[in-house]
């Protein structure tokens, strides 16, 4: 009888166990699902102390240097071989890319718990600043003339630019250790003749282009989701 009795109080003991674990799991679940909801909280907070007027000065500016991009690189570049947006010319010239060492820009991701919104703008930083530099670059070791258009759009790299750090600031993000494109490309010996500074040049505007892109697909995440907020 007491053999009985202690298998019965073993199972007991056994059943309230289990009845804990059980307990133990939801309440893990729960704070997986509480922590995960804090982490993603940020994004929305952000963009509730951010400007929405910075962030469409930001989304029209973009898209201005989006339409002024030809019109560059037609008054800059009368090499008729070289045409933005050709894949074909694009392949042909990787081996210059290299050769003239035009650095790749930063890669934009989709704005989530993977790639946050602080380093969404500073990449977007970086690679404004990039583009900065190599036509300044460009420009200064070369013989292409600095045109209307080229002049124009440096500016307007410049103003988004701004616009962006705006933006990092208004929600609180720490620039001091920010990565910037300061270093020079050595373009200088490179750019040894008219052709090569043109190829220079074009595959600079082709990738400020192709950035560009990422930068407006980012932006209008922040727009869409400011506007979801509101």
């Amino acid at each position: 009888m007491m053999g009985l009795r202690y298998c019965c109080s073993l199972v007991t003991l056994c059943i309230l166990f289990l009845i804990a674990v059980v307990k133990m799991n939801f309440q893990a679940a729960l704070f997986v699902t509480l922590v995960g909801i804090v982490v993603s909280a940020p994004i929305s907070d952000k963009l509730d102390i951010m400007s929405k007027d910075t962030i469409e000065q930001a989304h029209s500016l973009i898209n201005k240097i989006l339409q002024d991009i030809p019109t560059t690189h037609a008054a800059w570049i009368n090499n008729t071989s070289l045409t933005l947006g050709d894949s074909n010319t694009m392949q042909e010239l990787q081996y210059l890319k290299n050769y003239i060492n035009i650095t790749y820009a930063p890669v934009l991701q989709t704005i989530s718990n993977e790639f946050s919104m602080e380093s969404c703008l500073a990449n977007i930083t970086k690679g404004l600043q990039l583009h900065m530099n190599l036509l300044k670059e460009i420009i200064n070791v070369s013989k292409l003339a600095q045109t209307e258009q080229v002049i124009d759009l440096q500016a307007e790299i410049q103003e988004l630019l701004d616009l962006i750090e705006e933006l990092q600031n208004q929600a609180g993000f720490d620039t001091s250790t920010q990565a910037t494109d300061e270093h020079s490309h050595d373009l200088v010996n490179r750019l040894t003749n008219t052709y090569l500074a043109q190829v220079a040049a074009h595959l600079t505007l082709q990738q400020l282009q192709d950035f560009s892109c990422e930068i407006l697909r980012s932006i209008r995440s922040m727009t869409s989701s400011s506007a979801e907020n509101s």
